[in-house]
């Protein structure tokens, strides 16, 4: 009986432990499975890089979009202060959006900040002119 009970042994193992051994392809399966590992890592970061240049781009031509909408309302007021030298509107709404006008010092010389009210994308400029009967000299133009 123990030669019939060894030999059962014997033979369950050595069919219980072929079956332990790495299977055929083993090697192909894991080589596939970190290969398509890095390539998925390699896309996502590819994505993610493309979507913050998007955001920048995006920034970029908003801040664009927000200089020339005051450097407008600024030229407005130029004109408005030219043909009326008693024009002192805080205020100058364009087709873009809304400007503020802050005049710092008046008459003979000029010092204004012009800033729009999108605070998302906050650009100001500062014009510092004199006004006389023959009409406007910008001394500065500047971006603060």
């Amino acid at each position: 009986m123990n030669i019939i009970y060894q030999q059962f042994i014997s033979k369950f193992f050595s069919t219980f432990t072929s079956h332990l051994s790495a299977p055929k392809g083993f090697m192909a399966l894991s080589t596939v499975l970190i290969i398509s590992a890095v390539v998925l890592i390699i896309a996502s970061t590819v994505a993610l890089l493309g979507i913050g240049e998007g955001q920048s781009s995006f920034a970029l031509v908003r801040g664009e979009t927000n200089l020339s909408l005051v450097e407008g309302c600024a030229e407005d007021y130029l004109l408005k202060i030219r043909a009326n030298s008693s024009f002192t509107a805080t205020n100058i709404t364009r087709p873009e959006g809304t400007c503020t006008i802050t005049i710092n010092s008046g008459n003979p010389n000029w010092d204004i900040t012009v800033s729009s009210t999108d605070t998302n994308y906050d650009r100001n400029i500062q014009v510092t002119f004199t006004r006389s009967s023959s009409g406007i000299s910008i001394i500065r133009w500047r971006e603060i």
